[in-house]
């Protein structure tokens, strides 16, 4: 087996949605904050703690008032207003296209990207690209 991370489904304890993340992952101590640096192509560079949407112009409902609002500058409208969900789950960073209308995929390294299936949920590693529309953001 070779040293680049290769991106397969792997099923969530107690849900239905499909999680994707890299078949080697190094040892996380227990002491290490699950805080992600999200860098965009646009400018951005955003740290996130926890749950969130990003977009254009993230629509915010009831359920989601505790949610970090991550607002992408997209002057072409490639990205949707609310174009994906993300959150933090056992330390890994996951991304949820919100039925985007051009979509959101995931890139390793050295591996074809892979197309997120709207509504499920996708663990993304650290050093991975997430293209959202015309534009990206690396999870760092």
């Amino acid at each position: 087996m070779s040293d680049t991370q290769h991106v397969e489904p792997l099923p969530m304890p107690g849900r239905h949605e499909a999680l994707t993340a890299p078949a080697k992952t190094a040892p996380r101590s227990p002491a290490a904050p699950s805080v992600f640096r999200l860098v965009f192509s646009t400018g951005e560079n955003v740290v996130v703690a926890g749950p969130g949407l990003i977009g254009r112009n993230p629509v915010v409902t009831e359920n989601d008032r505790r949610l970090e609002i991550v607002r992408v500058v997209d002057p072409q409208l490639s990205v949707s207003k609310t174009h994906v969900e993300f959150g933090i789950e056992n330390g890994m960073f996951w991304v949820s296209d919100r039925h985007s209308g051009n979509g959101t995929s995931i890139s390793v390294s050295g591996e074809e990207s892979v197309d997120a299936v709207p509504g499920e949920r996708y663990g993304v590693a650290r050093g991975t690209r997430v293209r959202i529309g015309e534009q990206y953001f690396d999870v760092l």
